[in-house]
Parts: structure tokens; C-alpha cells; sequence
């Protein structure tokens, strides 16, 4: 028996003491050096359940945070994240940020949100500065830049779309606040090729720093500026397993809150060796799970058709708007931000030659599946991201 295996038969047992795992258990048996594979997965509804029931047990060892796991706009789900945050243990691995930095941190505070709690903790253990700004809308982005750059901005906490405007209004106006930047700090999604591609053009000594989590979860992996922005290297207190490719998170910090074991976080994953030659345990992301929605008659991942539409040369970013619900869509549009060579008519046909099912399931019809040209693609204010997919209700 190994001491992973240890550590998590012993978690499983300590788990019961909450009645949702209680029950979730009650087949298992769990004595001896039993099957860790045999334990069901958890569910985001699980963690739910379990943040629950943490909440109702008093007094507990430390303080915590309340967050919402998931971003969803109808009842929030909850994760208890202790206040401490792990990262202590985060910042043995991973030091984005020093003694000399002043951090502008664009994660929006309050709403249950936990990354500008989280950016605002990593500074302080740094001894950096912090301005808690939060989301800059475009029309901003010009005062705000100045307001930066005169208090001294080293260092940029956001999303991969919130660096992205930034570096986009720099290069076009020719701000020197991108200059001005060492350390970029992003989270929240998958980092968009053009961003490494746009800071060696507009701020080659502007870092980036990744980390890859959820809310439930809290940080799994984190990368540095020798890293692909894809390859995460896992802290050690976060067991992971890959079944069939999907990720699958044990949390052993002896600091968490709720229990989070065998936790299904929703993402495939490949075990890789980075190129920075730091050892240990490194994934590769590969990508979003179970992402195929109904569209004509035939199954479609809307992530695969952004991806393939941003290989067209002159696609600079896509997105999927699907009109309908409860995953079956009336209408598929693609939105690109794009060079004015590039016609929408050699869009459609990029992708459709990429699908041939789908080509043939709509036949030359142009109102089912539209291409629209954007300035900018949709982001959600509150938290930075600009999602691959968003739903519109139908009419």
C-alpha cells in the first residue's frame, strides 16, 4: 500500500462523518486497504451538498469562505474554500509576484466571486502592493491604463480576455503601460493563442503566470512563463487520476473544509513532460468534456468549431451563439473577430468542410447557421471570461 492510497482510504472514511457521504458510501466497504477506484465520483451537486453540510458543522479548525462554484446565474453552488486558501503550500511551487511588485487585480470582488480574494492573499504573502480594481469596461480601459502606469503597475491579475483587451488597446494606441509590465496572471479559462502571440509583439518582458482550478477544487496546476499555456504542473496535495482522459481531482490538503474526492471537474487531460524540465507530475489540458450539442439533426462540439475557425488565416477569435434550449439548437452562430479579407463566405465554408455531417444536414440553408462579424467578442462583466458558447433563448 502505498502512502497516497493511505491517504485517501483515509479520507473516505473521515468523509462519512457528513451525512451526504454517509450516504454516497453506504454500499462500500470501507475497512481494510479496499479499491480508491471503486469510490463513486462527485459531482458538482455533491460538493454542493457538502459544502452544505460543512456549513452546519461548528466549531471547525479555521476560518472560511463561502464561494459559488460554477457561475451560474440561477441558484448559486457553494464550495467553502478555507481563508488561508492553501496558498501557502501554492506559493513554495508557483511565485508569480515579488516584494518590488504593485499588483492591479481585475477579478470583480463580492457576488460569492473568489478570485480577487484569492490575487489580493497572493500579493500580500509576496509582500507586493495591491489596487484592487476590478473590471475595466472598453470605454475605460484609456484612464485607467494612465491611473496604472502613474501609481506604478508591475503586475496584472485577470483572465486570458482581460490581458488580451489590455495588450489589444496598448498596441493600437501605443500606451506605454505594456512596458511597463513584468508579471501577467491569468486563470479563469483556457489562455487564447493570441495572447503569448500579442505580449511578444507589444510587452516581450511581460511573464505569464497560469493556474488551472475550480472553485471546488481550488488550484490544481500552475505554469510560469517557460511553460505552454496548456501544460500544468500539479501541487502535492492535489491527487489526480485520468479515467478514460477525464480529470478526475482528490483534494488531501489537511486544511480543507468539505471533503472533495474523485471530484469528475469536467476536463480531458494527458499526462506530459514540460519543456521547462521542472519535475514532477504535468498535464496538458485537452480540452472540455461532453461538449456536443444537437444542431440539424447531428451531434456538434461548438468548442471544435471555434477551434477550427481560428485556423482560418485572418480569424483572429470566434465564438458560438446557439438559439434554444436544454441542448438542442434552432440556430448556430458563429461570431469572428477577423481581418476584412476574410468573407464570411470563407468562413462557412471552412468549417462546413470540416463537417461533413453537418454540411450535409444543412444543405445550403444560411438562416440556420449564420457567420456574424464582431468588434469584440461577448465577455461576462462580472468575472472577465469570454466563453466559447452562449445560448439565446428562442424568438
Amino acid at each position: 500500500m502505498n502512502d497516497t492510497d493511505a491517504a485517501l482510504r483515509t479520507l473516505a472514511r473521515a468523509a462519512t462523518r457528513f451525512p451526504h457521504f454517509r450516504d454516497k458510501y453506504r454500499a462500500l466497504d470501507l475497512t481494510g486497504d479496499f479499491d480508491v477506484s471503486a469510490l463513486p465520483e462527485m459531482t458538482r451537486e455533491d460538493v454542493t451538498a457538502a459544502a452544505e453540510q460543512a456549513a452546519a458543522q461548528r466549531p471547525r479548525p479555521a476560518s472560511a469562505y463561502l464561494f459559488t462554484s460554477g457561475g451560474s446565474t440561477a441558484e448559486p453552488k457553494l464550495a467553502w474554500i478555507p481563508t488561508e486558501m492553501h496558498l501557502g503550500e501554492l506559493t513554495r511551487h508557483w511565485q508569480p509576484l515579488g516584494p518590488t511588485d504593485v499588483l492591479a487585480n481585475l477579478a470583480s470582488p463580492g457576488r460569492l466571486w473568489s478570485a480577487h480574494y484569492c490575487y489580493n492573499r497572493l500579493a500580500e504573502l509576496a509582500g507586493a502592493d495591491v489596487i484592487g480594481l476590478g473590471y475595466i469596461a472598453d470605454e475605460e480601459l484609456g484612464q485607467w491604463l494612465d491611473f496604472l502606469t502613474r501609481h506604478g503597475t508591475t503586475a496584472v491579475a485577470g483572465t486570458p480576455s482581460q490581458l488580451l483587451r489590455i495588450l489589444r488597446y496598448c498596441e493600437r494606441t501605443g500606451h506605454r503601460f505594456a512596458s511597463t509590465l513584468r508579471a501577467g496572471i491569468w486563470f479563469g479559462e483556457p489562455c487564447d493563442p493570441a495572447l503569448p502571440e500579442l505580449r511578444d509583439r507589444v510587452a516581450p518582458g511581460f511573464g505569464l503566470w497560469g493556474n488551472y482550478g475550480s472553485t471546488e477544487t481550488w488550484v490544481i496546476g500552475h505554469n510560469g512563463p517557460d511553460c505552454p499555456t496548456d501544460t500544468f504542473h500539479l501541487v502535492p496535495y492535489q491527487h489526480v487520476e485520468l479515467v478514460d482522459g477525464a480529470v478526475l481531482v482528490t483534494t488531501l490538503h489537511p486544511g480543507a473544509v468539505a471533503p472533495v474526492i474523485r471530484y469528475r471537474i469536467g476536463d480531458r487531460a494527458e499526462p506530459v513532460t514540460c519543456r521547462c524540465g521542472r519535475p514532477g507530475d504535468t498535464l496538458r489540458i485537452a480540452g472540455r468534456e461532453s461538449s456536443l450539442v444537437k444542431f440539424a439533426g447531428t451531434l456538434v462540439s461548438p468548442q471544435q468549431l471555434v477551434q477550427i475557425a481560428k485556423e482560418l488565416p485572418g480569424v483572429h477569435a470566434a465564438q458560438i451563439v446557439l438559439t434554444g434550449a436544454a441542448g438542442i439548437a434552432e440556430q448556430l452562430e458563429v461570431r469572428v473577430v477577423a481581418d476584412a479579407a476574410v468573407t464570411d463566405e470563407s468562413v462557412r465554408a471552412h468549417l462546413l468542410a470540416s463537417q461533413i455531417d453537418l454540411g450535409f444536414a444543412l444543405r445550403g440553408d444560411d438562416e440556420e447557421f449564420r457567420i456574424r462579424r464582431a468588434d469584440e467578442l461577448s465577455a461576462n462583466p462580472r468575472t472577465g471570461k469570454t466563453p466559447d458558447l452562449l445560448w439565446a433563448a428562442a424568438g
